[in-house]
């Protein structure tokens, strides 16, 4: 059991930090070549005009379960492998235990700027957008928004490679 516990712990991380990054690295960039622009004709690749919100909107449902999971084989881990309970967590235990706390601290910003990124500012963002596209004046907070929502996905990105790092160092020790 604890063995798939890993398992399904290392293929959610996987999953999650790869498909965040590929997004980051290789869609977006290559979406926004094809984004229309005022004074240039649409390129003639016809894409579908939301692939990307499509894209987005398929991988936060995958990106939510690898998260769930995370969560829950970490907790399960943790006492299995080794055998740290709550009060175990919040002693001064030494370095695995310092080191799970920084990682535990990364998880919980990372969870936070993903809900605020998925379900509050991204949505609002997106409901300005569909407001202005049907003819309603823009709102003068458009651009701002739309760069929160941005340095919240890469700020999110570089976190979760930290976390990575972080667990690294807890199970094999701080690099010479």
């Amino acid at each position: 059991m604890y063995q798939a516990a890993v398992f399904i712990h290392l293929a959610s991380a996987i999953i999650w930090i790869g498909g965040s990054l590929f997004l980051a690295l290789a869609l977006i960039p290559v979406m926004r070549r094809f984004a229309p622009t005022p004074g240039r004709p649409p390129p003639a690749a016809g894409l579908p005009p939301d692939l990307l919100g499509s894209i987005a909107r398929r991988f936060r449902v995958i990106s939510w379960i690898c998260i769930a999971l995370l969560v829950a084989t970490g907790l399960y881990i943790l006492p299995t492998r080794y055998g740290i309970g709550f009060s175990e967590f919040f002693s001064l235990g030494g370095h695995f235990v310092g080191t799970l706390q920084v990682k535990v601290a990364l998880v919980v910003v990372v969870i936070w700027l993903s809900a605020m990124h998925d379900f509050i500012i991204g949505p609002y963002v997106n409901r300005l957008i569909d407001e202005m596209q049907a003819g309603a004046e823009p709102s003068h907070r458009l651009p701002l928004l739309r760069k929160c929502v941005v340095w919240i996905a890469r700020v999110n990105v570089f976190l979760t490679i930290c976390i990575v790092a972080v667990a690294v160092t807890m199970t094999r020790g701080v690099p010479v």
